[in-house]
């Protein structure tokens, strides 16, 4: 989530302010271990109504926001409100049980994600997943700890587990802070933060200035998204929406995405189709160049749609910088490199999108009270969540759905705040 903010503060904003990323870390993980020490002093102990006053507020401005907004956005903050809600309860009415269920929820999560993200990242083996596996069994040993009631017989579960968890996010800013410093003068924020960017021309295109700015041209794209189960038999709903449904020859279908923009068709898709049978797909997964193959980029949707089929759905999003997006791409395709899961048409899409979205609300965030409201948005921790599934195991059709359903809504934020206006439908299915 804190690498999207500052994709969407822009290069510009963060090249010059990259230690206060840094700074705001440290004090984060100050914080969190400040609670997790207290947690475990009986004598300094907070109460726990500390802890569920900032959770009510958050509630009660997702259940206000729920009001003025419509479809999947209006559940979505509904959700988030009544889950803030019942952990406010339980924290205040039984505050010993409070401390327990927290405890066991907060466990089930941090194993269940743990897991989630270790054998993630032995099936895909990505760049560094060595190192992955390592975060996710301490995740995991975290999670365990949380079931144990040692040492405060579940009386500072509250303040331990908020502790751990403002450690972890305040140790990945200070991360993230330093990449910041090797930003380049004309690249944006994603390509410190992703792995993968495509390497660009030493010296900027015309237009750009010395300091990185470039004359944005603000335009609208449509994400196509070929769904994976289409006409096929899916195994498991989830399984199928974010990673491949089988067909009854045991044939697999990873889906499609595209992205549409004014100057720029953005559609990879490898020379020659990839065997896909059930037997050997897990070898198939794996990021590693021996699955590289050539790849070709279709040149539009009328085209695509000819020799395929219209894409399942179709999500807009206004607003990016499609010069930018188009620097992108011309960068990207100089190499027509395909691998299923490391370089593939999803990876493209996101990119793209991280591309076009950089910047876009660094003049938004010159009001102090933008930040703050930012944060409150329940279609940026969406975006985030999707961005770390994918780091943590690869971009697909499904999770490249979902991140453009919630930028579609995001970027207008701002256009929110300063008219009242709002949200649009997320989505057309055909």
């Amino acid at each position: 989530m804190v690498e999207l903010v500052l994709i969407l503060l822009g290069a510009r904003l963060v090249r010059r302010k990259w230690w206060l990323v840094g700074f705001a870390g440290a004090a984060w993980c100050g914080l969190g271990l400040f609670f997790f020490v207290n947690a475990l002093v009986d004598e300094f102990r907070m109460r726990p109504i500390y802890f569920a006053i900032p959770l009510a507020i958050d509630g009660a401005l997702c259940l206000v926001g729920a009001f003025g907004s419509v479809g999947g956005v209006r559940l979505l903050r509904l959700g988030k409100a009544a889950v803030l809600t019942a952990l406010c309860a339980l924290i205040l009415l039984h505050p010993w049980k409070g401390g327990m269920i927290v405890g066991f929820l907060v466990g089930t999560f941090l194993i269940a994600d743990g897991l989630w993200r270790g054998a993630s990242a032995y099936v895909v083996r990505p760049a560094g997943w060595r190192r992955a596996c390592i975060f996710a069994a301490v995740e995991v040993v975290f999670g365990i700890w949380s079931y144990i009631p040692w040492p405060t017989n579940w009386e500072g579960e509250v303040g331990a587990d908020i502790g751990t968890l403002l450690v972890v996010s305040g140790f990945g800013a200070c991360i993230v802070a330093m990449r910041l410093r090797r930003l380049g003068p004309a690249d944006p924020v994603a390509k410190v933060l992703t792995r993968g960017w495509p390497d660009e021309p030493d010296a900027p295109e015309e237009g750009v200035s010395d300091d990185g700015a470039e004359p944005s041209s603000s335009g609208s794209v449509v994400v196509h998204v070929w769904t994976p189960t289409g006409q096929l038999v899916s195994i498991r709903r989830s399984v199928s929406r974010y990673v491949a449904a089988f067909d009854e020859q045991g044939r697999v279908s990873t889906g499609h995405a595209a992205l549409e923009g004014p100057q720029v068709y953005i559609s990879h898709y490898p020379a020659v189709e990839i065997d896909r049978s059930r037997a050997d797909f897990h070898k198939t997964l794996r990021a590693t160049h021996d699955n590289d193959v050539p790849g070709i980029f279709q040149p539009s949707y009328a085209a695509e749609r000819a020799d395929w089929c219209a894409s399942t759905l179709q999500v807009r999003i206004d607003g990016l910088n499609t010069k930018a997006l188009a620097r992108f791409w011309s960068a990207y395709r100089r190499d027509t490199t395909y691998n299923l899961t490391d370089r593939n048409c999803s990876v493209a899409v996101a990119r793209a999108l991280d591309a076009g979205l950089d910047g876009l609300f660094a003049e938004a965030a010159r009001s102090p009270a933008f930040l703050p409201r930012l944060l409150l948005v329940p279609e940026l921790w969406v975006a985030g969540f999707m961005r770390e599934r994918a780091a943590s195991m690869a971009w697909t059709p499904g999770l490249a759905l979902d991140y453009a359903r919630a930028l579609s809504h995001l970027v207008e934020l701002p256009r929110r705040l300063a008219r009242g206006s709002q949200p649009r439908p997320e989505a057309t299915a055909r």
